[in-house]
């Protein structure tokens, strides 16, 4: 015999199954195939323009001058940090894969690779 607890937890997991198998909470024949012709994607937005990886001339910080402020973070992205400023021929107004072309050219080794991708995705984001 089913417990009156149970028996609401049955249903309310019964409706949540149909809600994520997109049926609405109601339980659908799938033996029958879904008609998705209705679906109508939304305009792309004028306002999401796909700038690349590197800053705009809108007055933000290159690339190489904001790792070079990077010396006293702690881990593989100070290192890199304090390795980008002894370099001479690092470039400072450079975009993150003419830090990548130097990086090779000298031939760094992985962690600073990553430290560099790391670096990449934290700039990227101010």
């Amino acid at each position: 015999m089913v417990s009156q607890t149970n028996a609401a937890d049955l249903d309310d997991l019964r409706r949540e199954v149909g809600r994520i198998a997109a049926g609405g909470g109601t339980w659908q024949d799938i033996t029958k195939p879904t008609d998705y012709r209705a679906f109508t994607p939304v305009p792309p937005d004028s306002r999401l323009a796909n700038n690349g990886r590197t800053k705009t001339e809108d007055g933000g910080t290159s690339f190489g001058r904001w790792l070079l402020e990077q010396t006293d973070r702690g881990g593989l992205i100070g290192e890199l940090a304090k390795a980008a400023k002894a370099d001479r021929g690092f470039p400072k107004d450079g975009d993150p894969e003419t830090v990548r072309k130097r990086l090779n050219s000298l031939g760094a080794d992985p962690d600073m690779h990553e430290a560099l991708d790391d670096a990449e995705l934290d700039w990227a984001s101010f």
